[in-house]
């Protein structure tokens, strides 16, 4: 069985906190003109572009908005940054415009984009129809009728997630803005054969989302401790799952829900969502330490994912000649002299048998003080000829063993040791601000950005 253990909790109740209060009443929501139908695409049902028809989901309410209350506000919140513009004639620009802030009069819209008032009211009528606004809540003005909230329908609109490490994994339904409605956590080997793990790991999903049946599942997002070209969604080799380069999981996902998938690494995943929690803005390097060892770089809300798929692998840079053995078959790498499954081989007469017993024993036990400082010690130097390189402003250091205070600010000492002073002059090192929900933020953020994006709703609609 794959799956060899887990923790589930579909209760359904947010990970995350509520969103904030909203700027203005709601009241009953107004009619929208009657979906038309279609063979796909967001004209196809409320459930808009890309909906798994009838699929499960989020609660009948919607992820921070009841039926005729008031839109989540979106990541970013009122000062979130706006679309370009030029093309906002198109329905696809002016959603992405609409989804900047929790709600929008007409005459608001009029004034942002510069449309004719037929050329708008055009637009708004496709949204409408294709179920992707409604209208909710009003102005509150004293004076004269008040003006009706445009606001982005996320309403039973979810994301289904897959963060697979090494050794654990979580499955989560997400709300489009990140938040996780409901998880199930769980023990895997993902070195097992695709055709043994993944079904199971969908099953897994399945009963998760069956919770609740009123919403739509938009797209799937799985990161993946491997190299992956997030362009084609192809994986790369690697000896950490070996045999997942050629299967079709695309197929197979599809098979069960079929909206888009999009496959990231799992360190770059968590650099996404914790990129998310400082607005998107800057140099951030975020380095998962766990199992494995790896790294995320995103300047300016814009990952880099290299030519081949595989940056931020830095566990697999040597820093000796000698030294143990890797599992990619190379003596001295990173990884094999301080990777979580390297710490475990080095601690075993210790009684230490898995990461969470070094995360008990990490205060107290000399041996494992010891091992920690001396693998902190030399991720962080390796660290700093990445910072050196890229000149970041912010470092976060994630990931079960990278979240310690004894490792971090270990690895503080040695980047600032190794590194040149005017490399760090406005760095910060930081441990992560969202935890275990830093990866699920940024796989539901890399599929919002994908489905709704506007071109892939002009297309929907039929734009040319």
């Amino acid at each position: 069985m794959a799956v060899v253990g887990s923790t589930d909790d579909p209760t359904g109740s947010p990970s995350h906190p509520p969103a904030p209060p909203q700027d203005t009443p709601a009241e009953p929501a107004a009619s929208a003109p009657e979906p038309t139908t279609s063979a796909d695409g967001p004209t196809a049902s409320a459930g808009g572009p890309g909906a798994s028809g009838g699929g499960p989901g989020a609660s009948g309410g919607g992820p921070g908005a009841s039926a005729g209350g008031a839109a989540t506000r979106p990541p970013g919140g009122e000062g979130a940054t706006r679309p370009d513009l030029a093309g906002a004639a198109s329905p696809g620009h002016l959603l992405a415009l609409i989804r900047t802030r929790p709600g929008w009069t007409r005459q608001q819209l009029l004034t942002a984009t510069g449309m004719s008032r037929t050329t708008l009211f055009e637009r708004l009528d496709q949204l409408f129809r294709a179920g992707l606004v409604y209208e909710s809540g009003s102005t509150g003005a004293t004076v004269g009728r008040p003006a009706r909230l445009v606001r982005f329908d996320d309403r039973n609109r979810v994301a289904l997630i897959f963060d697979l490490g090494q050794t654990h994994g979580r499955i989560a339904v997400a709300d489009l803005f990140g938040r996780t409605l409901r998880m199930a956590t769980l023990r895997l080997n993902i070195a097992q054969p695709p055709d043994r793990l993944l079904p199971d790991l969908l099953d897994r999903a399945d009963k998760l989302l069956r919770v609740d049946e009123n919403a739509q599942v938009v797209g799937v997002g799985m990161g993946i401790p491997g190299p992956v070209d997030v362009a084609t969604g192809r994986l790369g080799a690697s000896t950490t799952m070996p045999g997942w380069e050629d299967y079709a999981i695309k197929d197979v996902v599809r098979s069960r829900w079929d909206v888009p998938l999009l496959i990231e690494n799992d360190a770059r995943a968590f650099a996404r969502g914790e990129a998310s929690a400082s607005g998107g803005r800057g140099i951030l390097l975020a380095v998962k330490y766990a199992s494995g060892i790896g790294a995320g770089i995103v300047v300016n809300g814009e990952v880099i994912g290299g030519a081949d798929g595989a940056a931020g692998d830095i566990g697999h840079i040597r820093v000796s000649d000698e030294g143990p053995v890797c599992r990619c078959g190379r003596q001295g790498c990173l990884a094999a002299w301080a990777s979580g499954w390297s710490l475990l081989d080095q601690l075993a007469d210790q009684g230490v048998h898995t990461l969470d017993d070094v995360v008990q024993m990490h205060t107290h036990n000399p041996a494992v003080i010891a091992a920690l400082r001396a693998g902190a010690e030399r991720l962080g130097r390796v660290l700093a000829a990445v910072v050196a390189t890229v000149n970041p402003d912010t470092l976060v250091l994630g990931g079960i063993l990278g979240q310690l205070p004894l490792v971090a600010e270990e690895v503080e000492r040695w980047v600032r040791a190794d590194a040149v002073e005017r490399t760090m002059q406005k760095l910060r090192v930081i441990t992560s601000r969202s935890g275990d929900d830093s990866a699920t933020v940024g796989l539901t953020l890399m599929v919002a950005q994908h489905v709704l994006a506007a071109s892939a709703i002009d297309a929907a609609l039929g734009v040319g």
